[in-house]
């Protein structure tokens, strides 16, 4: 018996690996020139903030909200990055893309359940940290962007 929880384990790890992986091996620029990878990120960074949002929303209603706050934010870039790869208008893409985020906040919300089990706590010993200040920063440089872009228009 013993031996196939072993076998089972060796086996589904990487498959559930596949599901969350680690965001802060790219940088801005890769986003940039990478239609589909921005699109990947922005998905996962709005799944993990949502996942997050949802596991402390009981225990730290003010901190969830500030998860929530990010993954609203991102939340459209995403449907519009979507949106430009399959050259379709925002609404077809709309339920498409929420449910792609539904699944993967699913995925977020085991890993870190099951990473809770094991570290008492849901990022202690992952990238989920990491990842948390990848996605604050692709937040912050789509701020900077959309600032700078009215400066130039208010300028005109």
């Amino acid at each position: 018996m013993r031996k196939l929880i072993i076998i089972f384990i060796i086996f589904t790890t990487p498959l559930f690996a596949a599901k969350v992986e680690r965001l802060g091996f790219y940088n801005i620029q890769e986003l940039l020139e990478d239609d589909n990878l921005t699109y990947k990120i922005i998905k996962s960074c709005v799944s993990l903030n949502s996942a997050i949002t949802e596991i402390t929303r009981e225990d730290h209603p003010e901190l969830s909200k500030s998860f929530f706050a990010t993954a609203n934010y991102l939340y459209p870039f995403g449907i519009l990055t979507l949106a430009k790869i399959k050259k379709k208008n925002y609404q077809d893409v709309e339920k498409e893309y929420q449910n792609s985020v539904g699944t993967q906040v699913s995925d977020y919300m085991d890993f870190m359940k099951e990473n809770g089990v094991a570290n008492q706590s849901f990022i202690k010993g992952t990238f989920i940290g990491d990842d948390l200040n990848f996605c604050n920063e692709i937040r912050s440089a789509i701020e900077i962007t959309i600032a700078e872009t009215k400066k130039l228009k208010s300028k005109d």
